[in-house]
């Protein structure tokens, strides 16, 4: 069991699945630790977007792939955020890509409080062997690795 009180940056909620309040429990730990450094390491504070499914996914019915590493049966070794910065989306890209995330996501669709975000990101634990870059533009997903 996770014990919230020794993380910092994040609580529970900013995890959970948004139909089922308390699942932030199941997000994988070692993953939570890597997000943690991430964040402490680079220092803009982070939005999960944990109230839209971003998160964990018990039931897989946010929208996430049958073997999105965001569900109860993958693990739920992934999230979805933002940062809170000015810093450019290249920037942003370059500081994630430094923690070694075996699936990183960027999307420049995604919207927030109904504004169109720089940019925003995908990662997760999946195996280095199977490790993933993508984007998508006009709802298409361009993976860099075949």
């Amino acid at each position: 069991m996770i014990q919230w009180e020794h993380i910092s940056h994040f609580d529970r909620a900013e995890f959970d699945d948004p139909l089922y309040p308390g699942s932030g429990d199941l997000i994988d730990p070692e993953f939570l630790i890597l997000v943690v450094r991430m964040r402490v390491d680079v220092g803009w504070p982070m939005i999960s977007h944990a109230r839209v499914g971003g998160c964990v996914d018990v039931d897989g019915v946010h929208g996430h792939a049958d073997n999105s590493y965001h569900l109860v049966k993958m693990g739920c070794k992934a999230i979805d955020f933002h940062f809170v910065t000015t810093a450019p989306a290249r920037r942003q890209y370059y500081e994630v890509g430094r923690f070694g995330f075996g699936g990183l996501g960027a999307y420049f669709d995604w919207h927030w409080n109904d504004k169109l975000l720089p940019i925003g990101f995908h990662v997760d634990l999946r195996p280095k062997d199977q490790a993933q870059r993508w984007t998508r533009k006009n709802g298409e997903y361009f993976y860099l690795l075949q």
